[in-house]
């Protein structure tokens, strides 16, 4: 198991290719409209993971997990499409700042209820103060992107 630093280097690393990722999408999707790129950008990743599944080998199909495959395929259709799109007309930071605003409330939510079998983590008055203080940063920031 790699390192619990490793992960959060990961996680890092992972926000800063979204970033970039929403700038391409959104350079692509105005040259061949946002369905398009969605498409384009779908059938590369279609590409990409059944090299890693021939290459590694490591993937077993259980047909219970199909509709969670589909929930997630239409999410990240989704995701991509409102980064790609917004991106394009109120500019990166705007569309992160908003995503992780988004992502924060929705975790809160999914830890209070310990959902899709997340351990249970209640809401509590410290939590909603950081969330408060982190929500004001979003706010001085958005207005000042304006």
């Amino acid at each position: 198991m790699k390192s619990y630093g490793f992960n959060l280097l990961l996680a890092l690393s992972a926000g800063m290719l979204g970033v970039i990722q929403g700038m391409i999408n959104a350079h692509v999707g105005k040259g061949l409209g946002q369905y398009g790129m969605i498409i384009g950008v779908s059938a590369v990743q279609v590409i990409v993971a059944s090299l890693a599944v021939w290459r590694f080998k490591s993937v077993i199909f259980q047909p219970g997990l199909w509709p969670w495959i589909i929930v997630a395929g239409i999410l990240g259709v989704a995701i991509m499409f409102g980064v790609s799109y917004a991106t394009g007309s109120v500019g990166a930071l705007s569309v992160f700042i908003l995503m992780i605003a988004g992502q924060i409330i929705a975790s809160a939510v999914i830890d209070h209820f310990g959902l899709m079998g997340l351990p249970r983590n209640p809401f509590t008055l410290s939590k909603l103060g950081s969330i408060l203080i982190i929500m004001t940063g979003v706010w001085c920031l958005m207005k000042s992107s304006g």
